[in-house]
């Protein structure tokens, strides 16, 4: 018996998470820094936190937001 495959109930959704994957990828290390570089450099700190670590740390925390999402919504599907 063949099963029919049913059409991911996000379709739109892996394209738009990969979009923010990497927007985040080349924003945290890459061209972002120099958006906040000269702010860093004043000894510019955000809630007590030195600025560039701050940049950092929520870059990374919006890549993991991505692969959280993608494995409770696109991932499950492909396991079941």
């Amino acid at each position: 018996m063949i099963e029919e495959q049913q059409p991911p109930p996000y379709p739109k959704l892996k394209w738009i998470l990969s979009a923010i994957f990497l927007f985040a990828l080349i924003m945290g290390p890459g061209p972002g820094l120099y958006l906040i570089n000269d702010f860093a450099a004043a000894g510019g700190t955000l809630a007590g936190v030195p600025a560039l670590y701050a940049w950092a740390v929520f870059w990374f925390v919006v890549e993991a937001g991505v692969v959280i999402t993608a494995y409770r919504t696109i991932w499950r599907d492909l396991l079941e």
